[in-house]
């Protein structure tokens, strides 16, 4: 009897966070272009966060980071807080401030390069380098973000556009 009792309770308890799923009533395509829509009109503003996920070091393997490391477009400045690994040929010593830093964005260019992705390149400096950021943006809210810079090895970023600000 008890028995009997507990499996009722499981199913009642499963039933009940069925129910409380909703779905919002709109197809996979509804919800990919309700998506796409929300990317371009990030990209449009010029206001946007790429969280990243994963990176790929020019001398080495890809590794998984942490929470928290992101990239900003805020108008005309770049914030970028991102980890670094790979060899550098002329920094202060004690290595810098790395990809930490927030600086004026010296040039934009945003392009349609394919049927589901942007381009936008940003180039910006500060008092220790020269950077290139490259982001490809995809309509799902994926993101690549290739860091070139004077000073250090490229390195790759994967991630993912907040959507949700």
């Amino acid at each position: 009897m008890k028995r009997l009792q507990t499996l009722l309770s499981v199913i009642a308890i499963l039933l009940l966070a069925a129910c409380a799923t909703t779905n919002d009533g709109l197809t996979k395509a509804e919800r990919r272009a309700l998506t796409a829509k929300k990317v371009e009109s990030l990209l449009a503003t010029r206001r946007y966060t790429v969280e990243m996920d994963y990176m790929q070091p020019l001398r080495g393997s890809m590794r998984r980071i942490d929470y928290g490391y992101e990239v900003t477009i805020a108008g005309d400045t770049l914030k970028s807080y991102l980890p670094y690994f790979g060899r550098a040929y002329n920094i202060p010593y004690g290595g810098g401030k790395g990809l930490n830093f927030t600086a004026l964005i010296t040039a934009y260019q945003e392009q349609r390069v394919g049927a589901n992705r942007s381009r936008v390149v940003v180039f910006t400096e500060n008092e220790e380098d020269n950077y290139q950021y490259v982001f490809d943006i995809y309509d799902n809210g994926k993101a690549d973000l290739e860091v070139f810079s004077r000073e250090r090895d490229r390195i790759s970023y994967m991630g993912s556009l907040k959507l949700n600000d």
